[in-house]
């Protein structure tokens, strides 16, 4: 559950505003989640309430926050633990070729995959012209 005051709503990307002397945070969140990557297999920080721990280290194995606690989300900003703020922005997955994940029983709607409709129509003329060309040697 995401706590409302952070401005987060389930099943939305987000990604972090990025400043020059600030520290990059190039994943996004996703349900209280921070991914670093697309394939959504480890999420490398979360939500607690709004605390956003980010279990990162340095180079020298140490939690790039004290503590693992980068700062606090509220109404779409993240104020971390040394008082910048960065402003959290929706991003729409389908920008970056990337399937949106589904909640639990959501049904699957028409537009979810349009790539697969126009292949299949692609597919269809293409044998539509192969048995015209067909007919036309005999």
């Amino acid at each position: 559950m995401i706590d409302p005051a952070t401005g987060m709503r389930p099943g939305e990307r987000y990604s972090v505003e990025s400043l020059e002397r600030a520290h990059q945070f190039p994943g996004f969140f996703l349900d209280g989640k921070y991914y670093l990557g697309p394939e959504l297999l480890t999420a490398v920080g979360w939500l607690e309430g709004q605390r956003f721990i980010y279990d990162a280290l340095d180079a020298t194995g140490e939690p790039v926050f004290p503590g693992r606690a980068a700062g606090d989300i509220k109404d779409l900003t993240l104020t971390l633990v040394d008082g910048t703020r960065l402003a959290l922005t929706r991003i729409d997955a389908w920008a970056a070729g990337e399937a949106l994940p589904r909640q639990p029983g959501e049904r699957r709607k028409r537009h979810d995959r349009p790539g697969v409709l126009a292949v299949a129509a692609m597919l269809l003329l293409g044998g539509c012209c192969l048995a015209a060309l067909r007919r036309a040697r005999r």
